[in-house]
């Protein structure tokens, strides 16, 4: 039986939502704003029209208040792409955009697609670890401006004396400093208390200790010698150039203070987690890269098979039929996120394992030709691989251990397929293990080469 639908719009203040019936030309449309008791009512309002299809335009982004509510609620709920829906709406309709006509697009849209039985495809049952992904987000993000903060104090040092810019890099001729010691802490240190490096050539052994910390650990002695030696070509420099260099350092040191508190967040977060700890045993595979993969995939349940997960991260291209003409073009539309974590696990990888098969693989592929970011492109696809398996074995170990329990209570566990108790038409979308395909697959194979075998 077809359903009526609620197709929702939503906006930063709230959601324009708009109840189509089944047999009905005009959708009766109503408002609700963003705050928590406006989400209430809209979970009420939903909840009275009891087997109804609730679709929304777009996912996370401005919908995710909506999206939460309804989570909250156990009201199973749909998500278009807003192109998609556009399109619906010019073509089919020949309506203009706006608020109230997205709505109910969306609406249409949703009741169309369940006619066509299509519409779980766009179902919304796993939903991300928020608080381990908005972490790992902030922390690319962080790292990300701590580099750029560096490169601009380099900038800065090149300004205010070139003589101690190649000296802090290890290539001043003249000066034995270990290369690039710009992020020791008692240079940081050094930068912040006294960023007027002209400041410098009065500075005594004990003054520049004191500085930098008073720790006179191995090594510390020849370093403030080598700094008092490339001090005596300073000159004066302007108070602008003082104060800008003061300013980075003070920002690089927050910087280094936040990514620390939001690392051992991390590992607090997901010390009891099976899928982090399982990818973390590959060697070059540390408590970020697999947090970090771990918060962008959501659920390893949502991709089919490891091609899906290896588009999805961008790390493929896609099928583009035109006519007669068959090709592959590169697929612009990705998690880039997913995409930049999954290189550098295939960096590390292979500087982690020398002896794999894949770091083989890499080094031939350079041998060849080929440039090194495309050969550690290909290791990382092989990586989706390797990743898609093990975390659809953890699944498959949850799935049967809860299985075992049901049958122990005399009672299934619809929540273990992704199913919601509120819906009593939720179909059964838990896809067959690919693992188990592939190996029944093969064995398939082989029961008919022998069964050709015995004929002839």
């Amino acid at each position: 039986m077809l359903r009526d639908a609620i197709g929702i719009d939503p906006d930063s203040k709230g959601c324009q939502s708009a109840l189509l019936k089944f047999g009905e030309c005009q959708a009766q449309q109503s408002g609700y704003p963003a705050p928590e008791d406006g989400m209430q009512r809209f979970n009420r309002w939903v909840k009275e029209k009891e087997d109804v299809i609730v679709a929304i335009e777009g996912s996370n982004g401005q919908s995710k208040p909506i999206e939460k509510a309804l989570r909250s609620a156990e009201i199973v709920f749909y998500s278009f792409k807003p192109s998609d829906v556009g399109k619906f709406r010019k073509v089919v309709l020949g309506q203009n955009k706006n608020n109230k006509k997205d709505a109910e697009s969306t609406a249409r849209y949703a009741m169309a697609l369940e006619a066509q039985g299509k519409l779980d495809k766009w179902k919304r049952v796993w939903s991300p670890d928020e608080d381990l992904q908005g972490l790992t987000r902030s922390y690319s993000q962080k790292t990300t401006e701590s580099t750029r903060s560096i490169n601009r104090l380099w900038k800065l040092l090149r300004e205010a004396s070139v003589d101690l810019y190649l000296a802090l890099g290890g290539e001043h001729p003249d000066i034995d400093i270990n290369e690039n010691i710009l992020q020791n802490e008692g240079i940081l240190a050094l930068l912040i208390e006294k960023p007027d490096i002209f400041e410098w050539k009065t500075l005594s052994e004990t003054d520049f200790l004191s500085v930098m910390g008073n720790f006179n650990y191995k090594g510390r002695k020849k370093l403030i010698e080598e700094l008092q030696k490339v001090s005596r070509s300073f000159r004066p420099v302007s108070p602008a150039i003082s104060l800008m260099i003061k300013n980075t350092t003070e920002q690089i040191i927050l910087l280094k203070r936040q990514l620390k508190e939001i690392k051992k967040m991390i590992e607090k977060q997901t010390k009891d987690n099976k899928a982090v700890k399982t990818l973390e045993q590959h060697k070059g595979i540390g408590t970020m890269t697999a947090a970090t993969l771990y918060a962008e995939i959501i659920d390893i349940r949502r991709f089919v098979k490891d091609d899906n997960l290896a588009s999805y991260s961008g790390l493929c291209k896609r099928e583009y039929k035109t006519g007669k003409n068959e090709k592959e073009i590169p697929n612009y539309f990705f998690n880039r996120r997913l995409k930049n974590v999954f290189m550098t696990a295939a960096r590390n990888y292979v500087l982690y394992n020398p002896g794999s098969h894949l770091a083989g693989y890499y080094r031939n592929n350079v041998k060849g030709g080929m440039k090194k970011t495309d050969a550690r492109k290909r290791v990382a696809r092989a990586l989706v691989r390797v990743f898609f398996k093990e975390l659809y074995s953890l699944v498959e170990q949850d799935n049967n251990s809860d299985k075992i329990e049901d049958k122990k209570m005399g009672k299934e566990n619809d929540m273990a397929n992704g199913l919601s108790r509120s819906d009593k038409y939720h179909s059964n979308i838990s896809f067959p293990s690919p693992i188990k395909n592939n190996t029944e697959g093969r064995e398939k194979v082989k029961r008919e080469k022998t069964e050709k075998l015995v004929m002839k």
